[in-house]
């Protein structure tokens, strides 16, 4: 039996939902695939008010905006089943045995199905940033998730067992886009449940403006400084751990420096044909440096 759990916000889900209602009319088990709209724009929740007449779906709306962690919390909650798949409501069906994989595991905690972008660049320039990005540091394969399970854990596409949830939960504290995944997998190792990795990946179709998605990955920073300064976070956190190397050397002042100085250079080239990643990462860094100073 499977629960699967989609948290809705201001994104139009109508053929991602139709395409998990048939996945589902084809299982051999019971299939309830639950949306829960996050107190989206009025559009969104008129286009989307149809999709209970899909099989197997159950369409509710929040009249609160309650965030990305309560509202999968709010999910676990209104869950018929024990075995909960949580997708993020930006993807899309790449394999005719999506639903199907999850079902015909074993003894299970957590499992990580993976996340893909589209093979094509986006046509747009506005977009191609946010794509080359997601293709560099998220598509990553099932080998070498393993490598490192936790690190490489992300919540847009995983299954765990009602009562793994329950004694770890989202936490709440984390506000806006960003680490709210992080914790989540650091939580998980501190309490000793296992992550597994398979390889059943969604395609991550909501790829976004450069502006909008600078902005996310500031708040995402200064999340992850919140993170540190509670002691919830350690260096097995890229970002973090990079912060720290260059902080004990006695750089970050100087990355900081540059950064400041060349902030108009960095953001032209990101948002241009050839953008040099390295410099997002620096960028990255000065933000965490910031966050943290102010925490002083």
């Amino acid at each position: 039996m499977l629960s699967v759990l989609i948290p809705i916000y201001n994104f139009d889900v109508r053929a991602f939902v139709a395409s998990l209602s048939k996945h589902a009319s084809q299982l051999s088990v019971p299939c309830e695939i639950l949306c829960l709209d996050d107190a989206s724009d009025a559009s969104f929740r008129e286009m989307h008010a149809g999709l209970n007449e899909l099989p197997h779906v159950h369409y509710i709306e929040s009249v609160e905006n309650l965030g990305r962690s309560a509202v999968r919390n709010r999910l676990e909650e209104e869950a018929r089943y024990e075995n909960l798949l949580f997708i993020d409501c930006d993807g899309r069906v790449v394999r005719d045995d999506y639903l199907k994989a999850y079902t015909e595991l074993g003894e299970y905690d957590v499992v990580y199905g993976g996340r893909v972008y589209p093979t094509v660049e986006p046509t747009d320039p506005e977009l191609r940033f946010h794509w080359l990005v997601g293709k560099a540091k998220e598509e990553v394969g099932v080998e070498e998730r393993l490598k490192a399970p936790y690190k490489s854990f992300m919540t847009n596409n995983f299954l765990v067992r009602r009562e793994v949830f329950r004694k770890v939960k989202m936490d709440e504290s984390v506000k806006g886009y960003g680490h709210e995944d992080t914790l989540f997998a650091m939580d998980l190792k501190r309490q000793g449940f296992t992550v597994q990795h398979i390889d059943n990946p969604l395609e991550h179709i909501g790829i976004e403006k450069f502006d909008v998605f600078i902005e996310k990955s500031a708040n995402g920073v200064r999340n992850l400084a919140k993170l540190m300064q509670a002691g919830k976070v350690d260096d097995s956190i890229k970002l973090v751990r990079y912060y720290q190397k260059m902080n004990g050397l006695g750089l970050i002042w100087l990355i900081t420096r540059w950064v400041k100085r060349n902030r108009v250079k960095i953001m032209k080239n990101l948002k241009g044909a050839n953008p040099r990643l390295m410099w997002f990462d620096l960028w990255k860094v000065t933000m965490l440096s910031e966050a943290q100073r102010k925490k002083d």
